[in-house]
């Protein structure tokens, strides 16, 4: 294991994976194809058993591959929260961004939310993405995460609160622009690799819980980041949710 630095790195990249290397080259090309580019992805190799992770090491000027030599599921019943944090005890930029090992994230990504952050009084950011199965192809024709997919479903949880607008004509749920405490904590509607977070605001309220279980510890992550901040919502879909989680562990 080693580890190449670079200067004016503005966001860290964290990668968890375990047996899923076809799929975390898809992920970390579309992080090296972003507009924006200074930025290190840091992958977390969770023990993983393909050859592949060790005999194509992807360490290079600005990707960092951590090997751990047990799967910390198996051995420690830790998840992939865990993991995340080991990438993020060692990220130099000023903004953390997560990527789970089977989707990908549009071009157009680190760059619009760095340049919102940068202007926002806010600490985090999320966005609406694209759902799928199977590999990301840009021909196809893909339903919007939030505002298609689970929208009937995220309205009905909203139904009754402040966030379903209503007047003489119509009601309706619409995503504010900015997620607050209260927002969050009727659901999670801040899916994982759409989040990019100040790191030291990550530090603050003590990263991820590796005691819960996944869906749990992110979800409480992002509560705890919102006593202390609120988050920019992209409405814009900038990240692909491969629904198939591909093969291996479910780090999402």
């Amino acid at each position: 294991m080693y580890y190449l630095f670079i200067v004016n790195i503005k966001v860290s990249v964290v990668i968890p994976t375990y047996n899923r290397y076809e799929y975390l080259l898809n992920a970390v090309n579309s992080v090296k194809n972003q507009d924006f580019k200074e930025f290190e992805i840091i992958i977390v190799n969770d023990g993983s058993i393909d050859k592949n992770y060790y005999e194509k090491n992807l360490n290079d000027l600005n990707v960092k591959q951590i090997d751990i030599k047990e799967n910390q599921k198996i051995k420690n019943g830790f998840a992939s929260d865990a993991i995340r944090n080991i990438g993020i005890e060692i990220a130099q930029g000023k903004y953390i961004a997560f990527l789970d090992d089977d989707d990908i994230w549009l071009s157009n990504k680190l760059y619009k939310q760095y340049n919102l952050l940068e202007s926002s009084q806010n600490k985090m950011s999320s966005t609406d993405g694209l759902i799928g199965q199977g590999v990301f192809d840009p021909q196809k024709k893909y339903k919007l995460f939030n505002q298609e997919f689970y929208f009937k479903v995220i309205s009905k949880k909203y139904k009754n609160t402040k966030f379903f607008k209503r007047n003489s004509l119509f009601s309706k749920f619409e995503y504010p622009k900015i997620f607050d405490f209260s927002f969050i904590e009727i659901h999670n509607c801040i899916i994982t690799s759409s989040v990019m977070i100040e790191r030291e605001l990550l530090q603050k309220i003590g990263m991820f819980d590796s005691s819960l279980p996944n869906g749990v510890g992110d979800y409480k992550c992002w509560l705890k980041a919102l006593e202390y901040t609120n988050c920019d919502y992209i409405s814009d879909p900038l990240f692909y949710y491969d629904a198939t989680h591909g093969e291996g562990q479910n780090y999402k």
